[in-house]
């Protein structure tokens, strides 16, 4: 494998597991006492710290945006970024976790069908072999509950799926624009974004004291997720430097691994032999593309 390749593997491999353990900051954080658009709002404020003293002390890159651009940043930034994981937030919360990755991974179909029609990306037959071994997986991993079920949850994790799909197509349009810079803009949008609708929906955990009763614990788990937010982000945006749309959204399927894993960790869910079969599909269809997916 060549080292370019071989470095953004790694890098969506490192974005999967800290996407994976996002979902447990959602749901500990909402169990502290952050309503959803709060939570989203105080995680992109650290996740947006990381990213300045990334950028300006440890890389001293200096930013440099065309105008042409803005509109297309503008559009991936709000709806890609800031509102896309907004809707996640409220996807975890509004039905199982188990429900949610299922929809929420449609995103790994969805994303290829874009690339194909807006970017021209070629799906060969190892793409499409994968894509399918991974559908399957799917099925076994996270089988869903009844759809009668997934309510207002399950109509969010489609529309998050779609918000995912569309961030990894736009950004691939602002490929000249590096993954530190991208970040920096990202959180710098989701701040502004999640600012205004926390002070409009979510008013009263302002001016009623309800942020006064947040824990040390809480706070410390919010710095927590924004590092996460930072980096699973910055790691997924660098690693589609290397990858097609295609190929990439694939390589992050692994993510259900790691969501297996924590899932364990954090509450004790052991899964079934149907999921242990899924995951090594997981495995597989991703061994695929990093071999062969890109040829």
């Amino acid at each position: 494998m060549k080292n370019g390749k071989l470095k953004g593997v790694l890098l969506l491999i490192s974005s999967a597991f800290f996407f994976g353990i996002m979902s447990i900051f959602i749901r500990l954080l909402r169990g502290g006492g952050l309503p959803p658009m709060s939570q989203l709002f105080l995680r992109y404020i650290f996740a947006f710290i990381c990213a300045f003293i990334y950028i300006f002390f440890i890389q001293r890159t200096k930013i440099k945006i065309a105008k042409k651009d803005v509109f297309l940043i503008l559009i991936t930034t709000v709806f890609g970024y800031a509102l896309t994981n907004l809707v996640i937030t409220y996807s975890v919360l509004y039905t199982q976790i188990s429900n949610f990755l299922f929809l929420f991974y449609s995103y790994a179909i969805i994303a290829p069908i874009l690339g194909f029609i807006f970017l021209k990306d070629k799906i060969n037959k190892i793409n499409v072999f994968s894509l399918v071994l991974s559908f399957v997986a799917l099925f076994l991993l996270f089988q869903p509950n009844s759809v009668s079920t997934w309510k207002l949850g399950g109509v969010l994790s489609i529309l998050s799926a779609i918000g995912q799909a569309g961030y990894l197509i736009l950004r691939k349009k602002l490929k000249q624009y590096p993954a530190n810079i991208m970040m920096l803009v990202n959180t710098l949008t989701g701040i502004l974004v999640l600012s205004i609708l926390s002070l409009i929906f979510e008013n009263n955990f302002y001016f009623k004291g309800g942020i006064m009763h947040i824990t040390a614990k809480t706070w410390f788990t919010t710095i927590l997720s924004g590092l996460d937010n930072f980096l699973a982000w910055f790691t997924m945006t660098k690693g589609f430097e290397y990858f097609k749309a295609t190929s990439g959204s694939l390589i992050l399927l692994s993510e259900l691994l790691f969501g297996i894993f924590f899932a364990f960790i954090f509450f004790g869910e052991i899964p079934a032999f149907s999921a242990l079969l899924g995951g090594v599909l997981i495995l597989i269809s991703t061994a695929f593309v990093i071999l062969k997916g890109e040829s």
